[in-house]
């Protein structure tokens, strides 16, 4: 099983293989926060350090908002992605 290791705190999680974030992260309470919940409001904005390959990928509509808010190229909605494989990430600043 995938492990989504969540940098800012420190923690390495063991998943389900297309566990979406959000959910895992409401569950183990992490430090990562969510808004809308629907990738509209950029509150989960997450930096992928390590494996975005392992991610799912982007849809329009989360291309579309990051682009909007000049989002660097390692940044993903966390409420959009599910994990693939391992992956680690961390809170954007």
């Amino acid at each position: 099983m995938p492990i989504l290791t969540v940098k800012t705190d420190k923690r390495n999680i063991t998943v389900e293989k297309g566990s979406s974030i959000i959910d895992v992260c409401e569950t183990e309470e992490t430090s990562i926060l969510f808004g809308c919940r629907d990738g509209a409001c950029g509150a989960c904005m997450i930096r992928v350090v390590e494996h975005p390959e392992n991610l799912s990928p982007m849809e329009e509509h989360e291309k579309d908002f990051l682009e909007t808010m000049a989002a660097r190229e390692d940044e993903r909605l966390a409420c959009q992605c599910k994990v693939l494989g391992d992956v680690t990430i961390e809170v954007s600043e």
